[in-house]
């Protein structure tokens, strides 16, 4: 196996590797079925006091 070749693979097999890994990402940030557990996140940072800073 010689160097060039392992680069080749290696830049390959990288690059559908993290295509795939965004693939599974924008699924799941997109999916209707955490669209609760998203609100849920988003409204957590606010507290759940009164309004006072």
């Amino acid at each position: 196996m010689t160097h060039d070749l392992l680069v080749y693979l290696s830049k390959t097999v990288g690059l559908i590797w993290l295509m795939g890994i965004f693939v599974i990402a924008v699924i799941r940030a997109y999916s209707p079925s955490r669209r609760a557990a998203h609100d849920r996140a988003a409204r957590s940072i606010l507290g759940e006091g009164n309004g006072d800073a």
